[in-house]
């Protein structure tokens, strides 16, 4: 459902719920769960979850953020980070191109924690 507001000069103005809760999109490194190579992927923090995938219209998978414990890796200079689900059934390293951008994605996995429905008392960990 579509959330309508009207403008000073009457006109409305639609804001998808979906578009609002979206707060950072970008291209972050992967380090692959087998092969542990590092692959480029697009990523995008929704409804407290971070989708990902090979390109903005197929980031079809997700990582379930709430609960998740976020970690910086001190890594000989690179901008590396964990984010843990909360099951702890499988570690995300991710790596940033600088570290205000790496704080930037943390700060966002934070606040979407926090604002997801679902979220806990121990919503947010950052490490």
């Amino acid at each position: 459902m579509a959330v309508e507001s009207a403008t000073s000069n009457g006109t409305t103005d639609e804001t998808h719920p979906e578009e609002r809760d979206e707060c950072k999109k970008g291209w972050l490194f992967k380090k692959t769960q087998y092969t542990k190579r590092w692959k480029r992927v697009w990523f995008h923090v929704r409804d407290g979850r971070l989708f990902y995938g090979v390109n903005e219209q197929l980031a079809e998978k997700t990582i379930n953020l709430v609960g998740a414990k976020v970690e910086v890796l001190d890594d000989d200079g690179r901008f590396d980070w964990t984010v843990t689900t909360q099951d702890s059934i499988r570690t995300f390293i991710l790596r940033a191109d600088s570290a205000e951008e790496r704080q930037a994605w943390m700060t966002a996995i934070c606040e979407a924690q926090l604002s997801s429905q679902e979220h806990n008392s121990n919503a947010c960990v950052l490490q």
